[in-house]
């Protein structure tokens, strides 16, 4: 088995190539709405003008993937500047030094954060009797596995939020091809929810999962997982990570499958 310092810096290798082509897939998508994935100061720093929001304005890895030190944080500060800056703390295992440092220069926490969560395997999860069917989709039903994103976390289709979340959606299937797969669940002969796989070295991180609110309750979400852990053993993966809210029913149902909890994100936030 794997130690969990090491599934740690594989989970945050997946999180971050899976950024990477959300963000900055697609250089003409990217420039519509603000988006970009850089290296500073040695970490990867994504950024976005549509939504101020830190899952999209982060720092990734301090004091994991790469140190970091004052010099560094007033290099990333700038990067950031008139934007909210974001950097994760993760409950545990980030340096005391480096979160008084943070707090030095600004931050403070927020109450966004994140739950990632890990399964070790090489068996296919159990096999349970649903009413869902989940099919792997092709290149021409990208768009429509957008749309179906976007209204599984209850976005408005007219604004620009909802669009933004299509077209990203869209370029990160895009600019992963061979890396990454895309699933679409449905139930009664109806598309009702999603889910996205992205492939690194040794991972196979699930993305994505959203259900329509009609069909929650109707074990859309197992399916979709399944689906995407016997797709990465396939492709011969053995370890799959997943993120979700703290305390989230997606996270209830990961682990229901045999996941569980690697560590939780809290982002601390200095304002533009």
């Amino acid at each position: 088995m794997t130690s969990d310092a090491e599934l740690m810096r594989l989970e945050l290798g997946n999180q971050i190539e899976g950024n990477r082509a959300f963000v900055a897939g697609d250089p003409g998508v990217a420039k519509r709405y603000g988006t970009s994935f850089a290296s500073v100061a040695g970490l990867n720093c994504s950024t976005c003008e549509v939504w101020d929001h830190p899952l999209f304005n982060r720092v990734i890895g301090a004091g994991v993937l790469a140190p970091l030190d004052e010099r560094g944080l007033e290099t990333i500060v700038g990067h950031y500047r008139g934007k909210t800056c974001s950097v994760e703390v993760y409950e545990g295992i980030t340096p005391d030094r480096l979160v008084a440092m943070f707090e030095r220069a600004g931050f403070a926490r927020s109450d966004h954060g994140l739950e990632a969560h890990v399964l070790e395997t090489d068996r296919e999860p159990p096999a349970r009797a649903m009413a869902a069917t989940v099919r792997k989709i092709p290149p021409a039903e990208h768009t429509h596995f957008g749309e179906l994103v976007r209204d599984g976390f209850d976005m408005d289709p007219g604004s620009e939020l909802g669009r933004f979340f299509v077209d990203l959606t869209v370029a990160s299937l895009r600019a992963l091809g061979d890396r990454g797969a895309a699933f679409i669940a449905s139930f009664d002969g109806q598309d009702a929810g999603t889910g996205q796989l992205v492939l690194t070295e040794r991972v196979a991180g699930c993305y994505s999962g959203s259900v329509l609110k009609a069909f929650r309750g109707k074990a859309l979400q197992h399916a979709l997982i399944a689906a995407r852990v016997n797709e990465g053993l396939r492709r011969g993966r053995r370890i799959f990570i997943s993120q979700t809210d703290p305390d989230s029913p997606s996270g209830h149902n990961l682990h229901d499958l045999g996941f569980r909890t690697l560590y939780r994100a809290s982002w601390y936030t200095r304002p533009a």
